[in-house]
């Protein structure tokens, strides 16, 4: 069974978050390179790299930033996938 499916990959920039990459998320994946997810986090893939030296919020021993992390399997916290790709998060304007 396929429990793979379109994402987007945010940060938290201040009071907003920051699309930072486009990826797959892994829903029903609870281990990762042998090790247990926490409930709050999901396995995710990154295929499209947008903002390149953004560091990744769970690093692991080879990945470090997204550029690093394009084509790698990585943990990263759920509130912080957006699984409705359809909706970007805009920063507020300033003046």
């Amino acid at each position: 069974m396929d429990d793979t499916h379109p994402c987007q990959l945010y940060i938290w920039d201040g009071t907003w978050k920051t699309l930072v990459a486009r990826r797959k998320a892994f829903k029903a994946t609870t281990i990762l390179d042998g090790m247990e997810l926490s409930e709050d986090e999901i396995k995710v893939m990154v295929e499209e790299v947008l903002v390149p030296f953004t560091l990744v919020l769970v690093s692991t021993n080879d990945v470090y930033t997204i550029a690093q992390a394009f084509q790698c399997f990585l943990p990263w916290p759920g509130d912080l996938v957006d699984s409705n790709p359809s909706i970007h998060t805009l920063k507020p304007t300033i003046y």
